[in-house]
């Protein structure tokens, strides 16, 4: 499909056939039997290490108040207890089981339904639904074109500044009905709504849409309250929405919520970015049905939820642990914290204390930081139906419905597709990371709003740290050093991943467990005679965690080796430089890449003809599975996409 290729970050552990059981803590009673103790670890960085300032400032690593560089015990906790969650398998702790995808809307294809432009009248906050003023039905306008095209958009701009709501006086042809001249007028009778200019507007020329604006303020005739339900419908959708990814928000002013569009050097007004709570005066379309709103959209073609929730996307014996003397192996070592609440709205504690702590990591010796620039990093996309579902019934077809990769698409008909499992980044042997692009590298999108800077400590800093542990029994123990040191299993050089930018290479890191520094006893010596400590024999440890993972959860051992050990192991990716996110064709009006086309030529999707482009055949393309030989995927760009090379020809 083309020349070159990438290998994506992130790759997936399946999930186990068989999910650990689940039991009864040894609580916290002071079970005689049991271990208690401390293990003294080091850790050196592979590759940088970012971890962010805990402080306001988020101009430096994390010190202490004497300087000294330290990781979180928190970030440390988090990152052992991820892995100790594979290797035993454990339920999915962070783990959004209402999560539902919202996809953009296709113009063609599908019927959007009876939609209305509204006016915010009023909104408390994001947590209540604000109050709409209707606008007028637009089949009343039947013989009018509610467009007013770019030229026009900038004109007014130009005069002042056009704000997506901005009341004008319109003017039609009354022979076609198209817009011959539009004026700002605040009492005006029409209202402009201004979108984001889409990906291909150069070939389709800009416009926006206008309708009649609602009655008088203090009529109350058209004003309607959202329901609850749609509000939160909306909450949903507008959660994975480009305005509000990290990379995005941390580069925006505060209290900023609108941003001009422009196309090329020319402004066509001003849009509001997505927020999850509306302005008054601010333009949204309302979906309905007779005199009731069903929907509430930021676009006419927006974003819809679909398919099926991610709880019924794993295997149940994975969902989170929701009961106290119910827990995992990994939540009966690390804890539990979960609230219900009864019939009666009075909360029910169900969370079980972790029998683990984990203290701050502190640097020893010099430690060497810099600051970068990260290239766009944002939230997990599990829409992403390519990558996080099993395709396999599905691999290379297409369809003219939606497509495929989409959850509650055809593929989704007999019953939902299962996640792929476990989500991890591949450790690369790179001393600076994949942070700051080489120049001229098409592979990586420049784009400066949505980069920002960070502090990394380099490479081979040391640190040291100490975990306490309490009333737990000897496989336990086991279970806490192999996920310390996961090498011990599979009997190969394995690395762990601490902190942020995993996806650019940084935070591989190795974990030693110092044996004669580390001690152990029985908890019975607590209140008896004065402990008797003894130095941490970890072959013994891990012998009883292997034996019990035999004979208890036989299909997550299979994975031990080669799965689990070829996802932490540094030397499976023989070429770093391929690691990157999907590279997609170069944009002719700037000189970057756009990687999220990839998805589009992927995305299982079979389009008809129009007088814009021929038909396109999009097979479904999913990431390769981890017991693959070869994790490569095709890149595409313009210069070997056929359908974009015919398309130029006709030129």
């Amino acid at each position: 499909m083309a020349e070159g290729s990438f290998i994506n970050p992130y790759t997936f552990v399946p999930f186990p056939d068989e999910p650990a059981p689940r039991g009864t803590p040894h609580g916290h009673a002071g079970n005689g039997d049991l271990l208690s103790g401390f293990l003294q670890v080091t850790i050196t960085t592979r590759t940088p290490l970012l971890l962010r300032d805990i402080t306001s400032r988020q101009t430096d690593v994390p010190r202490r108040s004497d300087g000294t560089p330290f990781i979180p015990g928190s970030a440390l906790k988090g990152a052992i207890r991820s892995l100790h969650e594979t290797l035993v398998g454990g339920c999915l702790r962070v783990f959004n089981s209402d999560f539902c995808p919202a996809y953009r809307d296709s113009s063609s294809g599908e019927q959007i339904g009876d939609v209305r432009m509204a006016i915010v009248d009023e909104h408390a906050d994001e947590n209540s639904p604000p109050v709409l003023r209707l606008c007028e039905k637009s089949g009343k306008n039947a013989s009018l074109r509610l467009r007013v095209k770019q030229d026009k958009l900038v004109q007014l701009n130009d005069e002042k500044a056009l704000t997506s709501g901005a009341r004008l006086d319109v003017k039609f042809d009354p022979g076609s009905g198209a817009v011959i001249e539009a004026n700002h007028n605040p009492q005006g009778d029409w209202v402009v709504f201004i979108t984001a200019a889409r990906p291909g507007s150069s070939k389709k020329p800009y416009s926006a849409q206008i309708r009649r604006a609602p009655l008088k303020p203090t009529s109350q005739a058209d004003l309607v309250t959202v329901s609850p339900e749609v509000w939160n419908r909306y909450l949903l959708a507008v959660a994975g929405a480009d305005d509000l990814r990290t990379a995005q928000l941390v580069n925006r002013t505060p209290g900023q919520q609108t941003e001009p569009v422009q196309l090329g050097n020319k402004t066509v007004g001003h849009r509001y970015l997505a927020s999850r709570k509306l302005t008054p005066g601010q333009p949204v379309w309302a979906v309905m049905n007779g005199n009731e709103i069903v929907a509430l959209r930021l676009g006419m073609i927006w974003r819809h939820l679909q398919g099926e929730p991610a709880s019924e996307r794993i295997p149940p014996g994975l969902r989170p642990c929701t009961k106290s003397d119910d827990l995992c192996p990994s939540c009966r070592l690390f804890g539990s914290a979960e609230t219900e609440r009864d019939t009666r709205e009075r909360a029910e504690q169900h969370s079980y204390r972790g029998h683990v702590r984990f203290g701050d990591a502190t640097a020893q010796g010099e430690v060497t930081t810099r600051k970068v620039v990260l290239p766009p990093l944002g939230a997990p996309r599990p829409g992403t139906g390519q990558f996080y579902l099993v395709n396999d019934a599905f691999e290379s077809r297409t369809t003219r419905g939606r497509p495929l990769r989409e959850w509650g698409s055809q593929a989704d008909a007999d019953s939902p597709r299962m996640l792929r499992g476990r989500k991890y980044y591949w450790h690369t042997k790179l001393p600076d990371g994949r942070a700051t692009p080489a120049r001229g590298d098409e592979r990586v999108p420049s784009n400066k709003n949505m980069s920002r800077s960070a502090h990394v400590v380099d490479q081979g800093a040391v640190y040291t740290a100490r975990l306490s542990f309490t009333d737990i029994d000897e496989q336990q123990l086991g279970s806490l050093l192999a996920a310390l040191q996961p090498g011990c299993l599979g009997g190969t050089e394995a690395w762990q991943h601490i902190g942020g930018g995993r996806p650019v290479g940084y935070g591989s890191c190795t974990v030693e467990v110092d044996e004669q520094s580390s001690v152990v006893w029985r908890s019975s010596s607590r209140y008896g005679p004065a402990p008797q400590p003894q130095s941490v024999d970890q072959s013994a440890y891990v012998s009883a965690f292997r034996a019990w993972a035999q004979a208890t959860i036989p299909s997550v051992v299979e994975q031990w080796d080669p799965l689990i050990s070829k996802v932490l192991s540094p030397d499976t990716i023989s070429d770093p430089r391929k690691v990157s996110y999907p590279p997609g064709p170069r944009s002719e009006a700037a000189d970057s890449a756009t990687p999220f086309e990839f998805f589009t030529y992927t995305s299982g999707i079979s389009l008809k003809a129009t007088k814009y482009q021929p038909a396109r055949e999009f097979p479904l393309t999913s990431l390769p599975k981890l017991d693959s030989g070869d994790q490569t995927l095709p890149a595409i760009t313009d210069a070997n996409d056929e359908a974009a090379q015919a398309k130029k020809r006709e030129r």
